[in-house]
């Protein structure tokens, strides 16, 4: 296999999504040459054929291709990153060169060829363990990013919806656009919402979306279809939805409006919170690592709210409230005790 037939071979896999981080780089590196473009370009010409052949035309909308490309890039990698990393996943990187190059065939060929403004590029945010960020998007949505999570995001919104992709937790502030609803992808659940205040939590196979203000829709699926009453809920301010992964449905229950999103003014909030997804937290919001000793020690649970505290403050109130002991060594916390009664 020549060089060429092997570029082939790889951007074929690139753009079927199947493409190895190694050989994904190699690719990038060989885009970046000069007197590749006409290449690029008869590759694409024979991928534009095959999505007219394939493809709704009257779906063909690059909002719609963006949404389709990050669930199909989110279910085919499932790749754990190191704690501390702030790099971008390669498969995020793919999805936003191929974000461009689908939007650039639709634009060159979808016009006949006439001047459009420029394709969107996607944006991939993550913040560390321990750390915490605010990101004001192309519309004027503020989003407050809290310890360990990630917002991808286009440059521009374009089509008839905002969407962007949560993984950890984030407080959204979304700029009122009756026009272009907002919406939140975290899995297989979207949250819709016009202009309004909620907090959505998606750390592990439970999903949490708190509202604030105004109302939201949180729904299983994106079509309308999916509107049965098990697979879709309306939430006012005080009331929260909570989605587990393969649970039959939403359950929801009315929350203090003042504990939504706490997190973003400091406070480090356990509400009969199970010893292992507090030590979860601990874990984001310190970036350290916990070890229970004692397996039994899972069931224990902890309620209590810690502004601006340290990490030994934290600990030393678990040891109070539930007569544990704890060792801090290395960036690693080692907690051990008995089975709670």
């Amino acid at each position: 296999m020549n060089r060429e037939q092997e570029i082939e071979q790889l951007f074929k896999a690139f753009r079927e999504n199947t493409i190895g981080e190694e050989d994904y780089h190699r690719l990038m590196n060989w885009m970046k040459e000069h007197g590749s473009e006409e290449k690029v370009r008869s590759w694409m010409d024979e991928h534009w054929e095959v999505l007219k052949k394939n493809e709704d035309p009257a779906k063909n909308d690059r909002e719609l291709r963006f949404n389709r490309m990050i669930e199909k890039a989110d279910k085919k990698h499932r790749i754990r990153r190191p704690e501390k990393s702030k790099i971008k996943p390669w498969y995020y990187q793919a999805a936003a060169v191929l974000a461009v190059l689908l939007s650039v065939s639709w634009i060159w060929y979808g016009t006949d060829r006439e001047e459009v403004p420029r394709p969107f590029i996607l944006i991939s945010k993550h913040i560390a363990p321990g750390e915490k960020a605010t990101i004001t998007l192309p519309d004027g949505t503020v989003v407050r990013l809290n310890s360990d999570s990630e917002l991808v995001f286009p440059d521009r919104f374009s089509g008839n919806t905002r969407t962007v992709v949560l993984k950890g937790e984030a407080f959204f502030e979304v700029t009122k656009d009756k026009e272009h609803p907002f919406l939140v992808k975290t899995g297989e659940l979207t949250t819709q919402v016009l202009g309004t205040s909620f907090n959505v939590k998606a750390y592990r196979e439970e999903v949490e979306v708190s509202v604030a203000t105004g109302l939201v829709e949180v729904r299983k699926g994106a079509g309308d279809h999916q509107r049965e009453e098990k697979n879709h809920v309306l939430l006012h301010p005080s009331q929260q939805a909570i989605y587990r992964k393969g649970g039959p449905g939403f359950t929801t229950r009315k929350v203090d409006l003042d504990s939504i999103g706490v997190w973003k003014e400091g406070i480090l909030s356990f509400r009969q919170t199970p010893l292992d997804e507090a030590a979860g937290m601990l874990e984001r919001w310190y970036g350290v690592k916990v070890v229970l000793k004692n397996p039994e020690l899972k069931a224990c649970v902890i309620t209590g709210d810690h502004k601006n505290q340290g990490l030994a403050s934290v600990l030393h109130s678990f040891k109070y409230t539930l007569g544990i002991s704890y060792e801090i060594k290395d960036g690693i916390v080692t907690i051990n005790g008995k089975k709670c009664s």
